[in-house]
């Protein structure tokens, strides 16, 4: 097992996870709190260091990416990690009452949904909703240097991060208070390399 968590703050459960994906990335993986111990110790609690909100897309599995274990990562997922009341309170059930310390946003590279947007597919059913998030992010993006769809899933992590560190009633007061860190990553899937789009953090 992985040591206590109990003490860890935003940026140490950061520099875990960057640790983590630096293993994955070689493939020297430790994969800590597999065990049955591990496993029978989180039958009565939970003490995930960060909460993770990542892309539904299969090809992104955020334990896997930082080389964790049970217990180690709050994960919420949908196509595009964008935010709504549901997933915002999911992430608040998180740091006010398991005291969760770090919440991640993690874009990633050749998002469907984001391609879809950028190329005018009209979206039907319950997945318009994510069009204007989407919408958003792609505006942002134009004219920048690189990829159209990659900056803009950047621009989209970034956005929902802000908006989650500015969210009230709960999260914004934690940040402000140092109690919850909020950042915006990016996943490579050629790579496999999580990098930082929240500046000045580590």
């Amino acid at each position: 097992m992985q040591p206590s968590k109990e003490q860890v703050t935003g940026k140490e459960a950061l520099q875990l996870l960057m640790n983590g994906n630096q293993r994955f990335v070689t493939g020297k993986f430790e994969h800590p709190n597999h065990c049955e111990e591990s496993r029978r110790g989180l039958v009565s609690a939970q003490n995930p260091i960060a909460v993770v909100l990542t892309c539904a897309d299969s090809r992104v599995p955020p334990v896997n990416l930082f080389d964790q274990g049970l217990g180690d990562l709050f994960i919420v997922r949908v196509a595009g990690n964008i935010i709504n009341d549901h997933i915002l309170g999911s992430i608040e059930y998180a740091v006010s009452h398991l005291n969760t310390p770090l919440v991640m946003v993690m874009g990633h590279s050749s998002c469907g949904a984001v391609g879809a947007v950028a190329q005018g597919v009209k979206l039907h059913g319950h997945i318009a909703s994510l069009t204007p998030s989407i919408d958003a992010a792609l505006k942002k993006a134009k004219g920048m240097d690189g990829l159209w769809t990659e900056n803009a899933s950047k621009e989209l992590a970034k956005t929902t991060a802000k908006k989650i560190e500015e969210s009230e009633p709960i999260l914004v007061d934690l940040v402000k208070a140092g109690r919850v860190l909020v950042v915006a990553t990016y996943y490579d899937l050629e790579t496999g390399i999580v990098s930082m789009l929240s500046e000045e953090v580590l």
